[in-house]
């Protein structure tokens, strides 16, 4: 079964979300770029409690998943109303590109938080090092499309890389914001599509 929880010390009525219901037909994925306290911090008080890229969902390294808002309502990521009204937005806890400090070797993310295990490479978008997602994560992320799929009646496909898609704003299924735009680098290149597929077959 499903468990989903609730983050404490967000409340849906303080958020900056738009509370205009809207019919979903996207479930868009993205990366926290940031550890999931720090961001659960920044959605509370950056731009004095104003700050508008809400997720619906957050899903932490443990695959443990935390509902945001109600989907009927949504946030502005694009800042293109006829995009970000239909997404259904799910943050997955990853701190995304690393560099690596040229004197101590230490890799570190783009708020220099500390890198301590073995990661991703990849030649990508000009950068090298990542994040890998856990395999609590894309259990987890499985199970929370196929639920939001059949609640909202979204086709149940994704775009199957992390490559720019043409028609990103008219696809209806799973995409990643990498899909959209170069300049964005998540959901990021250690994302394996093979496992997350296999949880899905699983779970169908």
């Amino acid at each position: 079964m499903l468990e989903i929880q609730n983050v404490e010390c967000l409340n849906d009525t303080t958020l900056n979300i738009v509370k205009r219901r809207t019919k979903k037909n996207q479930i868009l994925l993205y990366d926290t770029q940031r550890r999931f306290d720090d961001f659960v911090m920044k959605l509370k008080y950056r731009n004095n409690g104003k700050y508008e890229d809400i997720p619906h969902y957050i899903i932490d390294k443990s695959g443990k998943i935390y509902k945001i808002f109600d989907t009927k309502y949504s946030s502005v990521t694009f800042d293109v109303p006829n995009i970000d009204k239909r997404q259904i937005k799910i943050a997955i806890e990853n701190l995304g590109w690393l560099n690596k400090n040229t004197i101590t070797g230490v890799l570190h993310n783009w708020i220099n938080d500390p890198y301590r295990l073995v990661p991703f490479v990849k030649k990508w978008r000009g950068f090298y090092f990542w994040d890998e997602y856990t395999e609590e994560q894309y259990k987890s992320l499985s199970e929370l499309c196929i639920s939001l799929s059949i609640e909202h009646n979204i086709p149940y496909k994704s775009v199957p890389s992390q490559a720019i898609f043409s028609d990103s704003i008219k696809f209806k299924g799973i995409i990643c914001k990498s899909n959209f735009n170069d300049i964005y680098k998540d959901i990021n290149p250690s994302f394996d599509f093979k496992i997350f597929n296999e949880y899905d077959k699983e779970k169908r």
